[in-house]
Order: structure tokens, then C-alpha cells, then sequence
């Protein structure tokens, strides 16, 4: 039975309490060696304060300290360092060090006549992300990396955190155990558990419960339409079935940060918490709330997939160069498989609801003609300089990982279900690495070791998967997948229209090509993105009704004069018209399925 804690810190009797959960820890009774003072005296001009204390840790002639170019679970090199100045140094009798810039992100302080040194600097904040750090007059969001530079080669030292809220602030929450007796100070055992551990600032909410015998903290920051109970009841079912997965919630303590916003929706998963971005008003209606369900479900998944099972290249971390996998169509592909899957069985999603979220995201790989071009491997090797930096091209040569790779979460599910005869589904394969990699041998996973798993697990042998849809990009025969459990995906698009193979957006009275899609009548008849469409045949076009309205009198292969201003200059092309021919998948019912079919699929869906 579960409990919910609806927690109002009043400060005026709670002077000393932050809403963190204090846990023992080594750290908690005695200094750390590294501390760290952030304070935010002017939180209007988004500028942070930072000051890190260290003893001289090594024998020579200078420390380095540095700042990460990226953060964990978002795989871009960010270069956090070019907000950072007034970089200064102090030795213990509060005299000026020595300090150089050496490369983008390291600063050199001299050791000379100093047993400690104290660093100090400012950080301007202001970008709104589950990634970065945030200050403004409302509220502010610590994201280590972003903020605090390590000291470099110690990145293993324990560490001290100290929180100095603006005046008028009254709550410091995070999942880092709080110092005893220290208002506002929270304890590391080492860096990568600062950059893990996102910290709020501010007059939030802060809702307790259990989940899972583990407690929890909800903190709601910003106004909302959102009801806490339902949300927190909805929390405990999700966790309760990820639970069941993997058969162990590794967590004392789990925090989520929910900051509420006016459009930005997002998420980033952490060891012992996740901070999540969702439009404020859109917690209503049921719909749009289902949204946040799966957003909160694929966030909290991490929490085994990835924070501790994990492909090798995954952690250690090293904070200055890009980290390469090929295995994150696993990390956040079978991830985001798992999201949807957990509501459904959760019962916070209907059957025809789950159907249509697994028949979507095969639309979306099948309709995307990068998933023809890029496997999912080298999609997730190339994240570093393709998926956060999309353009005009990328879905003619890149497909995406998290949907393509819940579309092989999915048969994978299936095709296990069918070899073992129901005894055994992609849950098993999930909690088998878990055990055995994280538990028992206590590093990440290597590529191949995944197939070696699910082989394992299967009993036989998957290599033709691996290599037609994992390392390559050949169809799948989907009906041999959902036949497996008595279904069938069934195109809809039996009356396929005529069509530019065009992708376009409005800016007024313009209409604007914004990709041209590789395959289409445009593509091969000569539009660009960024030509703005003015007429066909001489018709004045100003919006995609009007395009469609007139593409509805032509025939498949009919021609028609495209005029457009390309770079300013009228230009007319003469194109070949084609049918549309995307893919509409719906999945349905066979006839007459088989009792066999019938009981894969109730298993399948955990409906017995």
C-alpha cells in the first residue's frame, strides 16, 4: 500500500531543513576534500557564483582545473566553458595565485606558496535545459557539468557541495545526501555523482511518497495545471512494473525535477533522479497528460537502462572528448520501447492506444528515408554530429535511434515470445544483463554482448536480425513479427494522391520548402529547401491548402511547371508527378487467429 507525503516546507519553522533526503554517508560527519560554494546573489542577471576550495592535492608546480564540453545522456560537445569569466585564485592567507587559460576549458593556477587554493569565478546561466544550468528571478536549476569545473586527475575525490540561495528562496532540493548540521550543503562521493545529481533552487513544491518501498520526491517548479495526487498515484504504477523488470530498485532515494514551461518539453535521466521540461498547461487534457506518462516512464527506465546497465563506452565519462557507441539504439531505442509498454501494462494506456503508439513508430521509421541510408549503429556512433544538429537533409540520410530502435524493441519482444513459446520476452534479456553486468561483473556491456544475450535468452540464433536490421538496413517483414501474436499492419494508404515529395513550412504569405524528400518527384525533378513556392502552372500558391487543392485535379504522372524564388530569382522547374506513396500501417487482428496467437499476445501485453 502506498502513501503519499504532500510536503510544505514553511521556512519560518524549518529554518535549517533542505527537502533532500538525508541518507548516511562517509562524507556526511566530516569534510570533504574538495568543496564546492555556489551562490546567486543577482539571480536577475543570470549570473552564477562559484567557488571551489582544494587542498594542493599533488607535488608540482600548478593544478589544473577544467569544465566539461558535454554532459551525460545528451551527446553533443556543448562547450559549457564559453559562459565562464572572472576566473580568479586565492591561496589559504587569501593572496593572489597565478591562473592561465591553457585550451578552451582549463584554467592553470600555480601551487607556489599555497597549501590550498580557492577558485572563484562567474557562470552566465540562462539557457533553459534539462542539460544546462538555469538562473533567473523565479527559480534556479544546477546542472554540475555546466557549472562546476573538476579538479583535474581527481575527479574521484569526495566532495562538498555548499548551496547559498537568494535571499527571498527558502527550499534546496536534490538527490545528493545532505550534510548534517550544514544548511544547504550536500555530499559527493566522487565528480561523476556531482554532474549526476541536477539541484533546485527556489520556493518550489516539493511532494513526497513511496514508490517501491524507495522514497521520492516530486518537485514541482512553476505554475501548472497538473494534479499532484494522480500524478504521484500514476509514478507509483509506473515504477511498481519497472520494478517488476528488473526485479530490484537500486535506488535509497529518487528525486524528480519537473520544471514547468511554456512550451519545452524534455527529459534527462540521472543515477538516483531524472529532470524532466513539460508545458505547463498541458497536464490536461487526458491526452496531452499521456504525453508526460511516457516522457516520465522512458526518464525513470534509465534508471537500469543506462544509469547502471550500459554500454562500455558509456562511463567512466571522460568530461573533454566525445564518448562513441553504437549501442544507443539500446540505451534509449529499447528504452523508448519499454515507456510505452510500461503504461499499457500499467493500465495507463488502452490496448488500441498501445497498438497505435507501436504502428506510429513503424510509420515513422518506414516513411523516413534515412532509415535506408543510416543502420541504427552508425546512427548512434554519428549522434555526436547528426541527431542534435538536424538540417534540411537529415531525413534523407539519418534515421533515429530512440524510434527506429523501439521499432527492434518491439520485434525483438515478439520474436523472443514466439521461440521460447511464450516462456520468455525481451524482460528476461533486460534482467539477465542487468544481473549479470552491472550486479555481478560491475561494467558495461560490449556490442556484441547484447545479441549474445538475446540468443541466450532466445535459444537461438539471431545473427540474420543483427545484421539485416541492426548493423544493416534492410526491410522487415513485419507481418512475420505481428503474426507471431495473431496481428497484422495493414496500409491504409490504398488511395495514394498525387504529390512534390515536398516538406514545407509558412512564413506569412510565403510557403517555404523546407526538405526535399529523397525518392519523390522534387527530388529528382530539381526543388531545393529554401525555395519559397509561388505558383503551379501559373496558379499564385500561398499555403499547403492551396497546393493540395490544385496537386487533386493532376493524375499520377502528370507534369506541371513549378515556378519558385530560388536565392531571389525566379526559376521554373518542371516536374513529374507521383503518387503518394507513404506508408499509412495499422495494426489489426488476423481473422482467425490461433489459440497459440491469442495467448502470445496476452502475454505479450502482460494481460494474464
Amino acid at each position: 500500500m502506498f502513501y503519499l507525503f504532500i510536503f510544505l516546507l514553511i521556512m519560518n519553522l524549518y529554518p535549517q531543513q533542505a527537502t533532500a533526503t538525508e541518507v548516511s554517508s562517509s562524507l556526511s560527519n566530516a569534510d570533504s576534500g574538495i568543496i564546492y560554494t555556489v551562490s546567486m546573489n543577482e539571480p536577475h542577471t543570470h549570473y552564477f557564483e562559484v567557488s571551489i576550495q582544494v587542498p594542493v592535492l599533488d607535488n608540482t608546480e600548478y593544478t589544473e582545473f577544467k569544465l566539461p564540453v558535454w554532459t551525460p545522456g545528451s551527446y553533443l560537445v556543448r562547450e559549457f566553458s564559453r559562459k565562464i569569466e572572472s576566473v580568479n585564485a586565492n591561496n589559504e592567507q587569501q593572496k593572489s595565485l597565478s591562473v592561465k587559460k591553457i585550451n578552451k576549458n582549463t584554467w592553470r593556477v600555480s601551487n607556489k606558496n599555497a597549501t590550498q587554493i580557492v577558485l572563484s569565478y562567474r557562470v552566465y546561466s540562462f539557457e533553459a535545459s534539462v542539460r544546462t544550468s538555469f538562473l533567473d528571478d523565479t527559480h534556479a536549476t544546477i546542472n554540475a557539468a555546466s557549472l562546476c569545473m573538476y579538479v583535474a586527475g581527481h575527479q574521484k575525490s569526495p566532495i562538498k557541495i555548499r548551496v547559498q540561495p537568494y535571499k527571498t528562496w527558502k527550499t534546496v532540493s536534490t538527490a545528493l545526501p545532505a550534510v548534517a548540521n550544514e544548511p544547504h550543503t550536500f555530499s559527493a562521493t566522487d565528480y561523476d555523482l556531482l554532474v549526476d545529481s541536477p539541484i533546485e533552487v527556489g520556493n518550489h513544491q516539493v511532494v513526497k511518497f513511496m514508490a517501491a518501498n524507495v522514497p521520492h520526491e516530486l518537485l514541482m517548479v512553476g505554475p501548472h495545471n497538473g494534479d499532484e495526487q494522480t500524478m504521484v498515484k500514476d509514478i507509483q504504477k509506473i515504477v511498481e512494473e519497472q520494478v517488476k523488470i528488473f526485479n530490484d530498485h537500486p535506488c535509497s532515494n529518487y528525486t524528480i525535477l519537473q520544471t514547468n514551461t511554456e512550451a519545452m518539453y524534455g527529459g534527462l535521466e540521472h543515477l538516483n533522479s531524472t529532470h524532466l521540461m513539460y508545458p505547463r498547461w498541458d497536464y490536461q487534457p487526458a491526452s496531452k497528460y499521456q504525453r508526460w506518462l511516457g516522457l516520465m516512464s522512458h526518464e525513470y527506465f534509465h534508471l537500469w537502462n543506462v544509469k547502471r546497465l550500459r554500454p562500455f563506452a558509456l562511463g567512466p565519462f571522460n568530461y573533454e572528448e566525445e564518448n562513441y557507441t553504437e549501442m544507443l539504439w539500446v540505451a534509449e531505442g529499447i528504452t523508448s520501447y519499454y515507456d510505452d509498454l510500461v503504461l499499457r501494462r500499467a493500465d495507463l494506456m488502452t490496448e488500441e492506444q498501445y497498438l497505435n503508439v507501436v504502428a506510429d513508430n513503424i510509420n515513422k521509421v518506414e516513411n523516413n528515408a534515412g532509415s535506408k541510408v543510416e543502420a541504427v549503429t552508425q546512427s548512434s556512433f554519428d549522434a555526436w554530429i547528426k541527431y542534435y544538429r538536424p538540417d534540411e537533409n537529415s531525413e534523407n540520410c539519418c534515421t533515429n535511434y530512440y524510434v527506429h530502435g523501439a521499432v527492434l524493441g518491439t520485434l525483438l519482444d515478439l520474436a523472443i515470445l514466439h521461440h521460447t513459446k511464450g516462456q520468455k520476452k525481451l524482460d528476461d534479456v533486460m534482467r539477465y544483463m542487468y544481473e549479470e553486468y552491472y550486479k555481478k561483473q560491475q561494467r558495461g556491456f560490449h556490442d556484441e554482448e547484447f545479441q549474445q544475450a538475446v540468443e541466450k535468452i532466445t535459444g537461438v540464433s539471431m545473427t540474420d536480425f543483427f545484421q539485416n536490421h541492426v548493423s544493416g538496413t534492410k526491410t522487415v517483414d513485419y507481418n512475420q513479427y505481428f503474426g507471431y501474436v495473431g496481428l497484422q499492419l495493414k496500409n491504409t494508404n490504398s488511395k495514394p494522391t498525387t504529390d512534390l515529395g515536398i516538406k514545407t513550412k509558412a512564413d506569412g504569405n510565403r510557403l517555404v520548402i523546407v526538405t526535399v524528400l529523397r525518392g519523390g518527384c522534387g527530388y529528382s525533378g530539381g526543388l531545393s529547401a529554401n525555395d519559397e513556392l509561388l505558383a503551379i502552372d501559373n496558379f499564385r500558391i500561398t499555403n499547403d491548402a492551396q497546393l493540395r487543392t490544385y496537386l487533386d485535379t493532376k493524375k499520377n504522372g502528370a507534369e506541371v511547371d513549378v515556378l519558385v524564388s530560388r536565392n531571389g530569382m525566379l526559376t521554373t522547374v518542371r516536374i513529374k508527378l507521383q503518387n503518394n506513396s507513404r506508408f499509412a500501417g495499422m495494426l489489426e487482428a488476423l481473422p482467425n487467429p490461433t489459440t497459440a496467437q491469442k495467448q502470445l499476445y496476452k502475454r505479450w501485453l502482460s494481460l494474464q
